[in-house]
Order: structure tokens, then C-alpha cells, then sequence
């Protein structure tokens, strides 16, 4: 009875964790990457933002910041790249502020993370819910 317990209870939690999904993420439309999309070969650092497949929240996109712009609206299952300058960058999540009805949200909400780029860095971030919305960085 106390195996049969454990099992529920893990397969119960599981159902809330957002499965990664960096692998299978495709690329947002351009129509919805607003800014660092020009890279300045040699002297940028490009930084990746991939949104989870997730059940809450999953008919609106979400809104990508670095250091407090709006710079891509993400659906789920979908990554944006930019190429940013060297130096210290808060990388967040937060409501779309271009979203309606039920996506409307609270605007001024966000997560965020601090981070250095170097020139010729590579970092991915990736976006969950586990067990609110965040964003962490990422090794996939």
C-alpha cells in the first residue's frame, strides 16, 4: 500500500514539471523578434531564450526582456537568439504586454536573471513553469 502511495505521488508531481524541451524548440517568426537580431561578427555574444512546452498559460506568449526591453514574444515550444554586446545583461520572462483577453496579465511582472557575455559567448535560457513561471539558465 505504501509503494502503491509513493507511486501516485510521484506520477502526481511529475504532471507538474515542464518537460525539456530545447532540443525540439523551434525558431520564433521574425514578426515577433523586436530587437538584437543584427550580429556584429567577432564582437557579439549571442544569447538563446527557449520557452518550454507547458499546460498553464500555453495559448499565450510571453514576453522576453533583456535588461528591461521588450525584445521577442515567445509561444510555447519556440526559442528566440540575440546577439547582445559584452557585459553585464538582466535576461527576463514576463507577460505579454501586446497580449489580449485572457493574456493581457499584469504587465509589469517579471523574473529575471543576471548574466556576463563575452564576445563569442554562447548562453541558453530557458523559460518554465516549476512551479511558477521563471527562467534559469540552461546547459540544453
Amino acid at each position: 500500500m505504501r509503494t502503491l502511495l509513493v507511486i501516485a505521488a510521484v506520477t502526481m508531481l511529475s504532471g507538474c514539471a515542464s518537460p525539456p524541451t530545447g532540443g525540439v524548440a523551434v525558431p520564433a517568426p521574425s514578426n515577433r523578434l523586436l530587437a538584437y537580431q543584427v550580429e556584429d561578427k567577432g564582437k557579439d555574444a549571442s544569447v538563446t531564450v527557449v520557452r518550454e512546452g507547458a499546460f498553464q498559460a500555453g495559448q499565450c506568449f510571453f514576453g522576453v526582456y533583456v535588461d528591461g526591453k521588450l525584445v521577442a514574444r515567445v509561444d510555447n515550444n519556440e526559442k528566440a537568439s540575440f546577439y547582445l554586446k559584452p557585459g553585464r545583461r538582466l535576461i527576463g520572462v514576463g507577460s505579454d504586454p501586446q497580449g489580449a483577453a485572457n493574456c493581457s496579465g499584469n504587465s509589469t511582472f517579471r523574473r529575471e536573471v543576471a548574466t556576463w557575455v563575452q564576445s563569442g559567448d554562447r548562453q541558453t535560457f530557458r523559460i518554465s513553469f516549476q512551479p511558477m513561471l521563471d527562467i534559469r539558465a540552461s546547459s540544453y
